[in-house]
């Protein structure tokens, strides 16, 4: 499942079989008091590891999950301790260059997948994904929660667009990895419903001038395991549409 952990004799067979690439794709940033500096890096991860049996049994097809991306652009949360962010400059022609090489390795489609939910990121990954589909031997896509036809189909918070380690995500997060989630601090933060997408529009240009001053905003106290296991089966759906989508673009 894991390209990482296979063998090259492995990863042979499986393509040879016919196979998909999930690249899952995050940020190290801040998220809060309560979540991990990688909540975006779980996220995108757990969806790739939920979609592979669906994807498995609805295409016939193998599915490998490569080594996510971990850094990449995230000004936002960059006034706060241990937020790692890279130009767009040079998101673009790395992102690039990796799809083109998992293209070159035989694979039906390319798929990232997306958790990294910053303007200047998911501009990043689309303009990466056209450089490279002129020269890659297949399809390359982007599976996106945030995309205006996906966003609606998530929960309330995230449609809003205050969600960063919110309810939405922290409850992803304590989903997939309980143990990572300071759950005392969870339940000492006061709701603070932020509005990122009007605060960047008004020309804010991190967390601190958007109103979010502990790098978070949303209901993180509403959050729960059971509505992280809903996110995830709605994830996976848009993955899964997705790649089919990518596959229908490789035969027409």
């Amino acid at each position: 499942m894991r390209l990482a952990q296979l063998t090259y004799p492995q990863t042979k067979a499986l393509l040879e079989e016919g196979a998909i690439a999930l690249w899952p794709t995050g940020a190290t940033e801040a998220h809060g008091p309560h979540l991990p500096l990688d909540t975006d890096v779980i996220i995108s991860d757990e969806t790739c590891v939920r979609a592979v049996d669906v994807l498995k049994a609805e295409l016939g097809l193998n599915v490998l999950i490569l080594p996510p991306l971990t850094f990449t652009v995230t000004d936002f949360a960059g006034p706060f301790s241990g937020t790692l962010s890279i130009p767009k400059a040079s998101t673009i022609p790395y992102v690039r260059d990796v799809l083109l090489a998992a293209a070159g390795q035989g694979f039906k489609a390319v798929c990232m997948v997306n958790a990294h939910l910053e303007p200047q990121h998911r501009f990043a990954l689309r303009d990466a994904i056209k450089e490279a589909s002129s020269k890659a031997p297949c399809p390359l896509g982007l599976a996106d929660p945030a995309d205006a036809r996906f966003a609606s189909s998530l929960t309330e918070e995230f449609a809003s667009g205050s969600c960063h380690a919110g309810q939405y995500e922290t409850s992803l997060v304590m989903a997939a990895r309980p143990g990572l989630v300071d759950d005392a601090q969870r339940q000492s933060l006061a709701d603070n419903p932020v509005e990122l997408i009007t605060q960047i529009k008004a020309g804010a240009k991190n967390f601190l001038e958007a109103g979010a001053t502990e790098a978070y905003c949303g209901f993180p106290k509403d959050a729960s395991v059971a509505e992280g296991n809903a996110s995830y089966q709605r994830l996976v759906e848009i993955v899964t549409e997705v790649v089919k989508e990518l596959l229908d673009e490789k035969q027409s």
